[in-house]
């Protein structure tokens, strides 16, 4: 079993917050925390002595945020590793030996045209393992953990993993499941209901609410639906590569990134 999740530190100010909800995660789950920062090598620098000062930031960074999560989380264990190469090659590499790599955004939600920066990007359709995408800053007051459905095999794993994430959260579970308007009602009716019953099932104690949405795609459904929630939950295919995401649903919601996102493999 996995037994820690690493956070990837990009040294910039909307960092804490994401190590923050990396560490809250893993305090919460009997988990280690593995933070991590890469220094790009040396042909990233056009002088030597500023790769040296790179390299010497990284370990004050690590340092310094080591620190102040161990005084949060008292019994939290906190790893650090500073690494040089590629930043998102470098953790996506990683990634099979984690339960979770998270990562931050270059912009907060309520941005029109945000989403996050190709390292981020990188990293979330290349690891092995479950991505959780964390915005820089957030409204204070959330609620719900949105989970996408459309009856694949993918979405089913993603509903289960966004019940637990509900039932752990002590809040409620919204399914959404988005038609358009070319899809009949009835059709999308199934679908959902086969949701709600499958999580009625397996997690009785969990509150289900769903949303039928008959005049918007997927994508702007989710974004609409995770204004206001703490977690959202979709499931990818496959276990890595740019095929992924590229051209999906979750691609799209990734660029409009608007609470925690957390990206389910199977």
């Amino acid at each position: 079993m996995k037994m820690q999740i690493l956070v990837a530190l990009d040294g910039s100010r909307a960092g804490s917050p994401v190590a923050d909800w990396a560490a809250a995660r893993a305090d919460s789950l009997g988990l280690g925390l593995a933070l991590v920062h890469v220094v790009p090598g040396e042909w990233a620098y056009p002088r030597e002595n500023d790769h040296q000062l790179a390299l010497s930031r990284a370990e004050d960074l690590l340092t310094s945020e080591a620190k102040r999560l161990a005084a949060a989380f008292p019994t939290l264990r906190i790893a650090t590793k500073r690494l040089s190469g590629e930043p998102a090659a470098t953790v996506a590499s990683l990634s099979p030996a984690y339960s979770m790599v998270v990562v931050g955004t270059d912009r907060g939600p309520g941005t029109e045209g945000q989403g996050y920066g190709s390292v981020s990007f990188q990293v979330a359709v290349t690891s092995k393992c479950d991505v959780a995408v964390v915005p820089g800053s957030a409204p204070q007051q959330r609620s719900g953990v949105v989970v996408g459905v459309d009856g694949s095999a993918e979405s089913l794993d993603a509903l289960d993993q966004g019940a637990r994430e509900a039932q752990r959260l002590d809040d409620e579970l919204i399914i959404v499941h988005a038609t358009g308007p070319e899809v009949g009602l009835a059709e999308g009716g199934k679908v959902l209901g086969a949701a709600v019953q499958r999580v009625n099932h397996k997690f009785p104690s969990v509150v289900v609410k769903e949303v039928l949405d008959t005049t918007r795609g997927p994508g702007e459904s989710l974004i609409t639906a995770a204004r206001e929630a703490q977690l959202l939950v979709m499931g990818c295919k496959g276990r890595g590569g740019l095929s992924v995401l590229l051209g999906s649903v979750a691609q799209h919601v990734l660029l409009h990134v608007q609470c925690p996102t957390l990206l389910t493999r199977p």
